[in-house]
């Protein structure tokens, strides 16, 4: 037959999670109240009534107790050293001595003590430690071989004896144990180690891990619920690392209060966590855990001032009442399935679990109520709690980092619509600012062409009319010469130079050489390689053939120059063009306003190119420099200035 795997009704598969999670843990409360009802061990004597005395205090009778007894239930001669006699139960016969393999197990003993078999001592727990030292043992359960050799003959000749040294407030004393045959009491102690000790490490370890994981989420996303939850976990882990040590590296009074505020931290943490949880914003919850937050310590110090457990009961009841109430004021403000989550609600019945479980070890350790006080339920419902909420917070970081990922996303999605669009109105922004560049080069070359060419011919033409019949050619050769150098001069604007001004002089250096030449002046050239300027696109160069041109017309005219020197160099800042002749040198202050036509128009044009222009005197003759900063400013067609440095 092959095989058929098992199917779940489909009513069944679609139950939320939380209802099966509730299901299981109402069977494992069915199975935790079966393994810890009170029962026998197979071949060893349940000892729950026994004869205590003060020791060293002979005027104080011993007195029969019921087990658990707390020393603090007592009046204070009995909080110190106490012996507990148990006389050999008549269950545990034998004929002879030798071969027996008896056994004491005590699941709770607390805080220093020792056994003592027919006087002679057989264990001890920190009865010889310094006073100063902080034992607790109370945890831990031990199982305490009985040598067959200090048995007596007769078994009813036997006394056992536990002597306990107890410390205030931490519920010294002992509790119900057993006596019997080796074997299976060491199996029961061995359960009882995994459940108290183990159970208590793996709470330990689940707290670490969850106070880290809040922490880095808490760092990653900035949310508050994250935080209250690492506040919780690390109080937890303080709590249990306490609980879980032998030797308490704090005095008896500063273990009492820390182990006990850590606790309380933990469920007004715990509390805030779940409001923030389910997002209520219950003002109830909130303060209820503020005042513990501050009630809790100034209830511990009170129990420390008085040394009464009574005090230290009445915290431990009043945790778990705040506790029972914030989840009940919880149930009562939501409505089921719709004002809350899947995992919400799997929150609820995990914490209602938890609760139960606390409750129950408080009425069996603290009033005694019908029960194995040896199996602590609170461990399970503990290690249920931190695995929930780290399945919930990690689901939330989930949620959240999905929800970031959809709307990085879709921002991704917009911005590429939006670049699109830019690149699209960029490409018809380029387009239509060439446009008016063409039209813009377009004007300026008409312009040039107009006031340079155009006035040349005109005047030429003027001339040809007015002298038809004394025309010197010489003249009119002269003046369409002039003509054709304007025209050229526009034509070499427009090569595509990049900026490079040793270039740009050099094609400069073509045109006025000959007239140089012919006036008999020397041109020195001292250009040197300099960064590019930005400025000299071709309509400033224009307007550097122009300033050169002015220059060159004024030593040609009037400096009666015999060398004229073109330099150029640069520093950090600006670039430096230099042209200094040896003439006679300027009459007037260049510097002044209304020195001529000529100055004017060089400083115009410098202030178009974005340059600083000076005049100086070279003695003799006369020098200009131009100075194009690294960093040009924007040009304006119409600025100028009347200084002597524009």
């Amino acid at each position: 037959m092959p095989y058929q795997p098992l199917r779940l009704p489909a009513g069944w598969r679609q139950l939320p999670h939380y209802v099966w999670v509730g299901l299981i843990l109402l069977g494992l409360l069915a199975a935790l109240y079966w393994v810890s009802r009170p029962g026998m061990i197979a071949g060893a004597v349940h000892v729950d009534r026994i004869e205590v005395s003060v020791i060293g205090r002979d005027d104080i009778p011993p007195k029969m107790v019921e087990l658990p007894h707390v020393l603090d239930d007592e009046s204070p001669p009995w909080h110190q050293r106490v012996a507990y006699r148990l006389n050999w139960p008549a269950e545990l016969d034998y004929d002879s001595r030798e071969g027996q393999r008896l056994a004491l197990l005590l699941p709770r003993v607390d805080a220093r003590f020792r056994v003592l078999l027919n006087d002679h001592e057989i264990f001890s727990i920190g009865w010889y430690a310094a006073a100063d030292r902080t034992i607790l043992s109370g945890l831990f359960p031990y199982h305490i071989p009985l040598p067959a050799g200090l048995l007596a003959e007769r078994p009813q000749d036997n006394v056992l004896v536990i002597e306990v040294q107890g410390v205030p407030l931490e519920r010294s004393g002992l509790s119900p144990f057993q006596i019997g045959e080796h074997d299976p009491l060491f199996d029961r102690y061995r359960v009882l180690e995994i459940w108290q000790v183990m159970g208590g490490w793996m709470m330990a370890i689940a707290s670490v891990f969850m106070g880290l994981i809040s922490i880095f989420l808490w760092y990653s996303l900035k949310e508050r619920l994250f935080l209250l939850m690492a506040a919780a976990s690390l109080a937890h882990v303080v709590r249990l690392l306490l609980l879980l040590m032998l030797e308490s590296p704090l005095s008896p009074e500063w273990h009492f209060f820390v182990y006990r505020l850590a606790f309380n931290l933990y469920v007004a943490f715990f509390c805030l966590f779940i409001e923030e949880l389910f997002g209520l914003q219950m003002r109830v919850v909130r303060w209820l855990a503020y005042f513990l937050l501050v009630s809790g310590p100034l209830w511990l110090l009170a129990a420390l001032w008085t040394e009464s457990y009574t005090y230290a009961r009445i915290w431990a009841g009043g945790l778990a009442l705040l506790a029972g109430v914030s989840l009940f004021m919880l149930f009562v403000r939501v409505e089921w399935g719709r004002r809350i989550n899947q995992d919400q609600a799997l929150v609820m019945v995990v914490a209602l679990f938890t609760l139960i479980t606390g409750v129950r070890d408080f009425l069996v350790l603290q009033l005694h109520f019908p029960g194995d006080a040896d199996i602590r339920w609170m461990s399970i419902g503990s290690l249920a709690l931190m695995f929930t909420l780290g399945w919930v917070l990690v689901q939330r970081a989930t949620a959240s980092t999905r929800e970031v990922h959809r709307l990085n996303q879709s921002l991704a999605e917009i911005v590429a619509r939006r670049e699109a669009e830019l690149r699209q109105a960029f490409e018809q922004l380029r387009v239509s600012e060439q446009q008016r560049a063409v039209e813009g080069e377009r004007r300026r070359l008409m312009r040039d062409m107009h006031d340079g060419l155009g006035s040349q011919l005109v005047q030429t033409l003027n001339m040809v009319r007015s002298q038809r019949g004394a025309l010197d050619p010489r003249s009119v050769e002269a003046m369409i010469h002039h003509a054709l150098e304007e025209l050229r001069m526009t034509l070499d604007s427009l090569e595509p130079m990049e900026g490079d001004l040793p270039t740009i002089l050099g094609t400069f250096r073509q045109r006025i050489a000959p007239a140089l030449d012919s006036a008999g002046i020397a041109l020195v050239w001292d250009v040197q390689e300099v960064p590019a300027l930005s400025a000299l696109d071709s309509r400033g160069i224009m307007h550097l053939f122009r300033c050169m041109q002015e220059i060159f017309a004024n030593v040609v005219k009037h400096s009666r120059a015999t060398a004229v020197t073109v330099r150029t160099f640069s520093d950090a800042e600006a670039v430096y063009l230099c042209v200094e002749d040896n003439g006679i040198g300027l009459s007037v202050d260049p510097s002044a306003s209304g020195n001529g036509r000529g100055l004017g128009n060089l400083r115009v044009r410098a202030a178009k190119l974005g340059a600083h222009i000076r005049f100086y005197s070279v003695n003799p003759g006369t020098g200009v420099e131009f100075r194009f900063p690294m960093q040009h400013p924007v040009r304006t067609e119409w600025a100028h200035t009347g200084s002597g440095e524009a």
